[in-house]
């Protein structure tokens, strides 16, 4: 990979959901606007589609927990006009230096988190063309937060953490990849899929590994 230099790199977008607490009662939407500090603020949220979205699907029950691996088939309403049916499974989460965005602009607050990639699997299993839809997966960190995957303005071949791709229509898989920024050095309990204010999450854990860069070797000596 061609490592850009800093002074043109991409800025690297961030933002955040924060929970109130850790009772079903209290909790943010997915549906967010950008808050003037880096983080955002809830949305309207929309209800929840039921099981009956399409028909022979089942729905993994709310509130579910599930590891490393194991599916979940759930729906939601990207926007007014879509509603969304996956089976999705997260197949591994992992610890990433922030040395690996060293090509990339970061500010003071993004340069004290602590970065994780997150891969998954995704299968349109409804009617509906998912084509640019981002991924419907949060990361829950230590203090109870809800983050959104980071999005680049320029291509990040390690973990492209871009929207499902085009022609994602019934019956397409993908594999994706995440990134996300716990701030303040923080840590990742779980992956979560919440998509409104009133939807016991469903969750994955699992070990976390450390991403391991390839060393850079030492150009040889000329005589």
């Amino acid at each position: 990979m061609i490592r850009r230099p800093a002074a043109s790199a991409a800025f690297l977008a961030l933002a955040a959901l924060a929970l109130a607490g850790c009772g079903g009662g209290s909790s943010s939407s997915a549906d967010t606007t950008p808050g003037t500090d880096g983080t955002t603020t809830a949305g309207d949220s929309s209800s929840t589609p039921t099981a009956g979205t399409v028909q022979g699907v089942k729905l993994t029950d709310q509130g579910t927990a599930l590891t490393l691996g194991q599916a979940a088939t759930v729906s939601w309403q990207p926007n007014q006009k879509q509603v969304g049916v996956i089976k999705v499974s997260v197949t591994k989460l992992q610890k990433v230096p922030i040395s690996a965005f060293s090509a990339w602009r970061l500010d003071a607050a993004t340069q004290k988190s602590t970065p994780y990639f997150v891969h998954a699997t995704v299968r349109n299993l409804g009617k509906t063309a998912l084509s640019g839809v981002p991924v419907p997966l949060y990361l829950l960190d230590g203090r109870n937060t809800l983050l959104q995957a980071s999005t680049f303005r320029a291509a990040f071949p390690p973990c492209p953490s871009v929207p499902l791709p085009a022609t994602f229509t019934r019956g397409k898989k993908a594999k994706v990849c995440l990134v996300y920024f716990a701030p303040g050095h923080g840590t990742l309990t779980a992956i979560s899929f919440r998509p409104t204010q009133d939807y016991d999450a469903i969750t994955w854990t699992g070990p976390v590994s450390k991403l391991q860069q390839a060393k850079k070797t030492k150009k040889a000596k000329q005589h």
